[in-house]
Parts: C-alpha cells; sequence; structure tokens
C-alpha cells in the first residue's frame, strides 16, 4: 500500500459514521485537503474532452470576458494615473479560504473554494485588507494600496451580459482614528479624487461619460457628520470637479450589513441615457478585527473597469 493510499484507508474509517459531521468536524484540515485531491484526481482522469466542451458552453464562469482587452488596458492605465498617491498591488489570484464570510458576512457559496484551504479571489479589498493589518502591525504607519484584478463571484445574475468574472480597479486606505474623524474626511475626499480625476482622463480620451454623480451614506444615519462630509469633502470636490453632481444619500440601503459608517457612490449616464453605478465603497472594521484595536480606520471601494470599457468608449 502506497503513503497516499495508507492516509486515504485512514481517513475512510474516521468517515466510517456521520460521514457529513466527519467532513465537517472530524477531519483536520490536511486530512480533507488530502482526501479532496485524491478524489478530483480520481474524477479528472475519468474526464472526456466532449465532456470538457459541454461544460465550457454550459457555465458561464468558464467563459471569457465580453470586453476588449485593449479597451481594458486604456481605463487601466486612467486608473492608475489618478491614483499616482497609491501603492499599486498585484493581488494573488487567490486567497485564505473564509475571508469573505469572516470579513465581508458575504455568503461562502458566492465564492469558489479550493481544495488547498484557500478561495478563488472574489473581492479585493478583502485581501488588502489583509496586507494594511500586516503593515499596520509592523510599522504603524498609513497604507494607501490600489489595484486591477479579475474576481470570481457565484451569486445569481439574471442579467444574460453580466458573467460571475469581472475585472474591478479597487483601493484602500489604512491609518489610525486621529479623532474629530479627520483620518475619515481625508480619506474619502483622497479616494473620490482618484475615481473622479479618472473619468476625467477617460472623456479626454474619446469616452462618452454622461452626468456624473457622487453620493456620500451613514450606514448609522449619523446625520451631523454627513453634513460635515458634505461640507469638508463634497464642497472640495465640487471645485476641482464642477462638471460632477454631489449630492447626500441618507436613505441609502445597500452595503448596510458590509460597510460600517460612512459609504460613497459614484454613478454615471451612458452615452445611451442609462444610470449605472461605477464605483462604491465605505469604511469597514475589518482592520479593527484583524488586529483587535479599536482605533484602527479602514476606507475600501472599487470600480467597474469593464463597464467603462464596455458601455462608455
Amino acid at each position: 500500500m502506497t503513503r497516499d493510499e495508507r492516509i486515504i484507508a485512514r481517513i475512510a474509517r474516521k468517515l466510517a459514521g456521520d460521514a457529513v459531521a466527519g467532513l465537517e468536524e472530524t477531519l483536520g484540515g490536511s486530512e480533507l485537503q488530502s482526501l479532496m485531491l485524491h478524489v478530483y484526481r480520481r474524477r479528472s482522469a475519468a474526464r472526456a474532452p466532449a465532456e470538457l466542451l459541454r461544460q465550457y458552453d454550459r457555465v458561464r464562469m468558464l467563459q471569457p470576458a465580453r470586453v476588449d482587452p485593449r479597451r481594458l488596458l486604456e481605463v487601466e492605465a486612467a486608473a492608475y494615473r489618478a491614483a499616482e498617491g497609491f501603492e499599486a498591488l498585484e493581488l494573488a489570484p487567490v486567497a485564505p479560504l473564509g475571508i469573505n464570510q469572516v470579513l465581508g458576512e458575504i455568503d461562502q457559496n458566492s465564492c469558489l473554494a479550493t481544495v488547498r484551504q484557500a478561495e478563488v479571489l472574489a473581492d479585493p479589498t478583502t485581501m488588502a485588507a489583509l496586507e494594511c493589518a500586516r503593515r499596520r502591525r509592523n510599522d504603524g504607519a498609513e497604507v494607501r494600496l490600489c489595484s486591477i484584478g479579475r474576481q470570481l463571484r457565484l451569486q445569481p445574475y439574471d442579467h444574460p451580459e453580466f458573467l460571475p468574472h469581472f475585472k474591478l480597479f479597487s483601493m484602500v486606505t489604512a491609518g489610525r482614528d486621529h479623532g474629530s474623524h479627520r483620518f475619515e474626511m481625508a480619506a474619502l475626499g483622497e479616494q473620490l479624487h482618484v475615481y473622479l480625476a479618472m473619468l476625467e482622463d477617460l472623456s479626454a480620451s474619446g469616452y462618452r461619460i454622461g452626468e456624473v454623480v457622487v453620493s456620500l451614506s451613514h450606514t448609522g444615519g449619523d446625520a451631523r457628520l454627513l453634513e460635515r462630509a458634505a461640507a469638508e469633502v463634497l464642497t472640495a470636490l465640487g471645485e476641482d470637479f464642477p462638471w460632477a453632481t454631489m449630492r447626500l444619500d441618507p436613505d441609502r440601503e445597500r452595503g448596510r450589513a458590509y460597510y460600517s459608517g460612512l459609504c460613497l457612490s459614484l454613478d454615471a449616464d451612458t452615452p445611451e441615457g442609462h444610470r449605472i453605478n461605477l464605483a462604491d465603497g465605505g469604511f469597514t472594521d475589518w482592520t479593527r478585527r484583524l488586529l483587535a484595536n479599536a482605533k484602527e480606520r479602514l476606507l475600501v471601494s472599487g470600480l467597474g473597469i469593464e463597464l467603462l470599457a464596455r458601455l462608455f468608449r
């Protein structure tokens, strides 16, 4: 009996009673991984070429993106030009298993788990939060990161044009509470400035971007803090980008379970006059929880660059 066969035999004995409970509770991480690798190795070897093609035809997450990569490069270049104050990071295509359920309270069924205690990247900001926490733990300096990558999310999509995988430009700003919400105001203004500068750049390059609306909200309905954000953040942005509409959205419901505190949103009209949400973001408690420090602050946001490349060129 080979070493692998001995491992599988030992696992089989552990699962002799309640197999489901055994998989969930009894097997250690390495044992579960060994079992799943064994199963998928056997199943992979039994597949026929025709079966691969049928799956490719049927499963949308396996199909290529419906956007010209050359246009994507234009949008990506504009994003990085606008975010010169953020360190660009190339994230790994996989994340620790459960990262989005633990931090973002996203159902694990919406993420593609692997057999090696990992999951396919479903949210770049949770991964960037890990990097922020590691850096903040080591030297305590403020961290500004941006990235562009393809995510895979498995929740149902009704629109036939939407694929489970798509590209996002994302930013995270991590630091310590300075008192009087000074960190929050500065981080909000900085990230929104990047998005608006990016849209201004693309408009000058031939992209037809209609009315742009920037909205600020608060998950707890803090009207006084919203009014302050309007005075300190939206007023300055309106002076730099007079073509954009600035407003408060105290009734926003989207993302209340995901964010905690101030939120941002950026909508734009397509050349056909359809208003779509391009960017969304807000403060989270992720670095607070990762570092067990109530003074930690983290603003995360993302913009759908494929939407820009497909609908506004």
